[in-house]
């Protein structure tokens, strides 16, 4: 616990505090908005997070980063910089992927998507030519169009299973493989309370630094290859219009309520009013940070909730939550 720092040490001035939004808000009615949904502030807020931010994976690739950290012998912000990552009690950092990464990513999507559909379209497929066997009373060549189609359909399901779930096993066994740029894209400070937004052609350039209470945070939607809408959580600073998209740590998805619970997560994690938020990755550094250790000892926690789970533990956790995510608006 020497890591344990004064909170009137530890946390600037400017560290934000559910009030200094309320007080922002009032002093700034008229202020410039965007199109789209834009998510409100809470008073109080509230423990949650994605699904992903739940994963039982982020265990592993915490401890991996806190090693690599110790392995410098500091724990100042160079050491950050040169990891070009960050995810602690002091700063969310995300990895600013090569253009690799996206394709990766793209090869994962659409594996999964054409999975589902290859699976969905023999699944319909089967009720139809079974109903018109019952009509027409050929039962024989319906069930060699069936097999026709099962023999078409699913060694082309079977491909894109193993497309998807290796692009997915590649990016949890060797994220490295994905490379990263020079530079981040943005990163939040619990310490000091600001949001930072960096120049994407110029590494370690800010763009902006201001306080988090200072931004709107908005749902932008458009539509993905198949006409669906797609969301995306987006901070929108209205005094100098600068907008920055949060892609990075909180991928675009059709389930709205999965950004409703970053954008919940978000407040969270910088309120230092309140604990951090009870996420596996932030588990080894809950005890650096004065409001959470405070909290954490006043309540009993187990310092090792998390990691003395079961993977099948941590995912049912990760089920639930998200079954209750999906239906935030």
């Amino acid at each position: 616990m020497s890591e344990q720092p004064n909170p009137k040490d530890y946390y600037a001035d400017t560290a934000y505090k559910p009030a200094k939004r309320v007080a922002w808000d009032e002093a700034n009615p008229g202020r410039q908005r965007k199109n789209g949904y834009c998510l409100g502030w809470q008073r109080r807020t509230q423990d949650n997070g994605t699904k992903e931010e739940y994963g039982y994976n982020n265990i592993s690739i915490s401890l991996t980063w806190e090693a690599r950290r110790a392995e410098t012998g500091g724990i100042n912000d160079d050491v950050f910089n040169n990891m070009k990552v960050r995810y602690d009690q002091q700063s969310i950092m995300p990895p600013n992927f090569k253009t690799i990464a996206n394709i990766i990513f793209t090869m994962m999507a659409i594996g999964k998507g054409g999975m589902f559909l290859s699976i969905f379209v023999l699944a319909v497929s089967f009720v139809l030519i079974s109903i018109m066997a019952i009509f027409n009373g050929r039962i024989k060549d319906s069930f060699l169009a069936i097999i026709g189609m099962a023999e078409l359909t699913l060694p082309i399901a079977l491909i894109l299973l193993l497309l998807w779930k290796g692009c997915e096993l590649l990016t949890k066994k060797h994220p490295t493989v994905l490379g990263a740029r020079k530079g981040p894209l943005w990163q939040l400070n619990r310490q000091n309370g600001f949001f930072t937004i960096y120049n994407p052609k110029r590494a370690w350039e800010e763009r902006l630094v201001a306080p988090i209470y200072e931004f709107d945070a908005y749902l932008e939607i458009s539509p993905d290859t198949q006409g669906s809408p797609t969301y995306s959580l987006m901070l929108f600073h209205p005094e100098t219009g600068l907008r920055q998209k949060l892609d990075a740590q909180f991928p675009p998805t059709n389930m709205p309520g999965e950004l409703v619970a970053a954008w919940q997560f978000i407040q969270r994690y910088m309120d230092v009013s309140q604990p951090l938020p009870d996420v596996p990755a932030l588990e080894i550094h809950r005890h650096k940070d004065p409001t959470t250790a405070a909290s954490d000892k006043r309540k009993g926690r187990n310092p090792r909730y998390w990691r003395d789970m079961s993977e099948a533990e941590v995912e049912k956790i990760q089920e639930e939550k998200y079954q209750k995510n999906i239906r935030l608006r």
